[in-house]
């Protein structure tokens, strides 16, 4: 006796890659936050652009402020730059910049999401943790934390000026002038500590 559906093969079901999802969401968020800033980006937009369903966003990580801070977590982190030779340490900084495709994004992503005041939080704590602190104990004394500091203002002035407002000085083969600066400034910066 047959009976309809028992002896059927199962459909075989995709199982889902929660990693790809959570990458996609997170690259989604990335370009949509660096783009359009905190405010003016929806769980729906992040979800619309990585191909997801919204619910998943929530999921994932819980709230939009929660994507927030996850795709900072992603992106800031300075300790991979810390383990190279002290003494090339402009150098390759310097070279991450101009080798990485949106080297700005981070900024941009902070800059643009500066008037919510939780995503304000998030970046200051970020920046903090994740480049400062550590920068400061890698340089070490004197004044670590104020050399951190500085190198700060250095990177960030000078991508600002380069890919957010982007100023024509910065443009074409004077570009190559202002790199050879900025390597020597960051390196001056990490060496005022060396006797």
């Amino acid at each position: 006796m047959y009976i309809s559906g028992r002896d059927e093969p199962k459909k075989a079901t995709r199982p889902r890659d929660a990693e790809r999802t959570r990458t996609a969401i997170l690259n989604a968020a990335r370009t949509l936050f660096s783009t359009r800033g905190f405010a003016n980006t929806g769980v729906r937009d992040v979800a619309e652009l990585a191909g997801v369903n919204s619910s998943l966003v929530g999921r994932y990580f819980g709230s939009k402020e929660g994507l927030f801070r996850a795709t900072l977590e992603q992106l800031i982190d300075i300790s991979p730059m810390l383990r190279g030779e002290r003494c090339r340490f402009g150098a390759d900084m310097v070279a991450a910049f101009f080798d990485t495709q949106d080297a700005s994004g981070p900024l941009a992503m902070m800059i643009l999401s500066a008037a919510d005041p939780a995503a304000h939080a998030a970046s200051v704590e970020f920046l903090q943790t994740k480049v400062i602190t550590p920068l400061a104990r890698w340089l070490g004394p004197p004044d670590g934390e104020g050399r951190a500091a500085r190198l700060n203002i250095l990177w960030s002035g000078f991508l600002t000026s380069w890919k957010l407002l982007p100023i024509q000085p910065l443009a074409g083969a004077r570009l190559a002038a202002t790199r050879r600066w900025l390597v020597a400034t960051t390196q001056a910066i990490v060496d005022e500590g060396e006797t």
